[in-house]
């Protein structure tokens, strides 16, 4: 006698994907309200140096930050020009020195090549 051999399937814990109808409702993307001023990046370079500036400074150690950065941001303008002028007065020192130092340098030289002059006609 013949026996019926059953083959045995094993059934995989199948994920059964069901539509819905359903849809999450999607949020409106913000507009800011007042469009941002072409000025407010105007001066980003002067507000981090005056931030820079104002956080090395011992005086403000227990100052807020928030009230720094506002007057950073209030006194940007007035920070660069002030910095740009200290700046200037560098360079102006800067080039003042190194003309001086040339000067000596040829005052140098220019006695060195004398005196070897000197120093050959005897």
């Amino acid at each position: 006698m013949k026996s019926k051999t059953k083959k045995k399937t094993k059934l995989k814990n199948q994920v059964i994907v069901v539509p819905t109808t359903q849809t999450q409702p999607t949020k409106p993307a913000k507009t800011l309200s007042k469009p941002r001023s072409v000025r407010s990046k105007s001066n980003t370079l002067a507000y981090y140096n005056c931030l820079i500036d104002q956080i090395a400074n011992p005086s403000n150690a227990k100052a807020k930050i928030t009230s720094l950065a506002h007057h950073c941001k209030c006194n940007k303008g007035k920070v660069a020009q002030a910095q740009q002028a200290h700046k200037q007065q560098l360079v102006q020192q800067l080039a003042k020195n190194y003309k001086a130092f040339g000067e000596s340098l040829g005052h140098y030289l220019h006695a060195d090549i004398v005196g070897c002059v000197k120093e050959l006609k005897k």
